[in-house]
């Protein structure tokens, strides 16, 4: 078995574990951080940590369980440290400045306010239907691919994949 093998340090086991299972961590570090590259650092502290920690997992089938926790964990310990800062008018105006003079200013605004509106309504999910939205429509995972990354039964994935899109029409007006 793959988490066994890493267990016992053989680094290319971890690294295929590593790579099957980035998108969730890297999921839910963005979930709580909003910032790409700042969830792509966290993601890897994440695995720095889980590679450190790995051999006090006892049960190796419980290896997505538990790198689910120590990534929810991690996250929510750098977000309380560093909370967002919100961005000044001056920078606001900048960002906005920029955006108008790479092509049409308006549909540059339309797009930035619908991602806007769409990033809190998200944020208004509960964590697990934001992770399992989140991983299904942004890195294409199937709901199998779900249950068995989470380590939970299909139908409660297909159940959060539905709620969430459910929440999202009706937080977003469509339905």
């Amino acid at each position: 078995m793959l988490v066994r093998r890493a267990q016992g340090g053989d680094r290319p086991a971890f690294d295929r574990l590593m790579k099957q299972y980035r998108g969730m961590v890297l999921a839910t570090a963005y979930a709580r951080i909003r910032d790409r590259e700042e969830a792509e650092d966290l993601a890897q502290d994440i695995f720095t940590r889980a590679w450190m920690k790995l051999p006090t997992l006892k049960d190796p089938a419980l290896f997505a369980a538990w790198l689910k926790t120590l990534a929810l964990r991690t996250t929510l310990n750098r977000a309380t440290r560093r909370p967002p800062t919100p961005l000044s008018y001056d920078e606001l105006a900048e960002t906005r400045a920029c955006a108008a003079s790479e092509g049409d200013p308006i549909a540059r605004y339309l797009t930035g306010e619908r991602q806007r509106v769409l990033y809190q309504a998200l944020q208004t999910l509960p964590l697990d239907n934001r992770l399992a939205i989140l991983l299904h429509i942004c890195e294409d995972y199937t709901c199998v691919e779900l249950a068995a990354l989470f380590s939970e039964p299909l139908t409660t994935i297909e159940g959060r994949v539905k709620r969430a899109k459910a929440q999202l029409r009706r937080l977003l007006g469509y339905g």
